[in-house]
């Protein structure tokens, strides 16, 4: 049975994911994004006025908490990064781990460009060898997943009363921490997709409920 390879760090303003070498990684952070391999995973809590360069702002606060820049994705959320959530599921040998913050005051319906503070960000980490499309595939089962839950909670954007099926800076980021890419495909009708798609739609539910209970 396979086994972690990663180190969870928590802090009063962000989370930190450590891998033990460097994974295959797809993800729409808005710093170190994109497709290749990442050493790190970062979500960190900014202020809802946030205007920085994100590029030459999250260098400088890389630099002062002592962090490569090298390899480490950076999402930013204006949520309370205390109270993300966190799952695990096992399918077969291998497992899925889902982290999660929501803040939903900024639910965007299509059409609209005005926007304000708030975001989703998804981080998947597993050991099941999806190959590069494959990881691709999930990331739309994990969409798909946030935009059904949007729509059955009933989440509206309040600038034009309609459903929303995100906020207008959500991310979504996958990391596979095996070489082997064994597995071609994703959708919410295999394994993978249908457990993280039910992973995705769960932790919502619960960062929704926590999210309304406070206020």
């Amino acid at each position: 049975m396979s086994h972690r390879t990663y180190k969870l760090t928590e802090a009063a303003d962000h989370y930190l994911v450590q891998f033990e070498c460097d994974v295959r990684s797809i993800s729409s952070a808005p710093y170190n994004g994109g497709c290749g391999l990442r050493r790190r995973y970062i979500n960190r809590h900014v202020n809802n006025n946030y205007a920085s360069d994100v590029k030459v702002e999250v260098e400088e606060f890389l630099m002062l908490k002592g962090i490569p820049d090298s390899g480490t994705v950076v999402t930013l959320t204006a949520a309370d990064i205390s109270k993300y959530v966190r799952m695990s599921k096992r399918v077969g040998d291998w497992y899925i781990d889902l982290f999660l913050t929501a803040g939903l005051d900024n639910a965007l319906s299509i059409g609209n460009r005005y926007g304000k503070p708030g975001t989703i960000n998804i981080a998947v980490i597993t050991d099941m060898p999806l190959n590069q499309s494959a990881m691709v595939n999930l990331i739309q089962s994990i969409v798909e997943s946030k935009a059904q839950f949007m729509n059955d909670h009933d989440v509206r954007d309040i600038r034009t009363d309609r459903r929303a099926p995100g906020t207008s800076t959500d991310t979504v980021s996958i990391f596979v921490t095996t070489a082997e890419e064994k597995l071609e495909y994703a959708g919410r009708l295999t394994d993978a997709g249908y457990y993280t798609s039910m992973m995705v739609y769960n932790a919502l539910a619960l960062s929704h409920k926590s999210n309304r209970d406070r206020s």
